[in-house]
């Protein structure tokens, strides 16, 4: 087969991949000088430019950061759709580090700056790259027993809220039942007089 007669797939890249879920992506706007406009002009012109940050959660070595590509939107279609909806720059999914009540702003953001945002991110941490951040690894321990509890506790939690709705839904029954019932004692009442 010769070189001008090789068949490949274009779509590969864009279809997410083993592992991408636990990589940490970020999708942010950022201006970048148009060297064209800018000698045409004689002065800087800026182009606003979508980019992406791809980065093994912990690895700061391993971030890439470059213009986001149409292979981007597909590869990374969660997390590419909910910065569409925000327009956050920390489009990420799962529970926040913040929301998670076990540390404090220092650690928040020294995690941040590894690329850390999530309690999953934290309990999926590489053991070598835990291993570089002092008290990761004890933490890492503690956000997966959090995560395993909370996916303990969600079929508790879907029942309570449905014995809840249960309960909400007979007392609306039963008052409705009582203000018929009173209803008909007054009509039996009032019949009963005019009679």
């Amino acid at each position: 087969m010769a070189i001008g007669e090789l068949e490949y797939d274009h779509k590969v890249h864009n279809q997410p991949r083993a592992g991408d879920e636990k990589l940490a992506i970020r999708f942010f706007r950022k201006a970048r000088q148009n060297p064209e406009e800018s000698t045409k002009a004689g002065r800087p012109i800026f182009e606003e430019v979508d980019y992406i940050q791809i980065m093994v959660p912990g690895d700061r070595t391993s971030m890439i950061m470059r213009p986001m590509g149409d292979g981007d939107k597909g590869r990374f279609a969660k997390q590419y759709e909910h910065w569409l909806r925000t327009q956050n720059d920390d489009s990420v999914q799962g529970t926040p580090l913040e929301a998670w009540g076990v540390l404090n702003l220092a650690q928040i953001e020294e995690f941040r700056y590894f690329g850390i945002r999530t309690v999953e991110h934290m309990a999926d941490l590489r053991d070598d790259v835990a291993g570089k951040i002092m008290g990761a690894t004890a933490l890492k321990q503690k956000a997966a027993r959090f995560l395993e509890a909370a996916k303990e506790e969600a079929p508790r939690r879907e029942l309570a809220e449905a014995l809840e709705a249960r309960d909400t839904e007979m007392a609306a029954l039963k008052q409705a039942i009582e203000d018929q019932a009173k209803i008909i004692k007054d009509l039996q009442t009032k019949r009963s007089s005019g009679d």
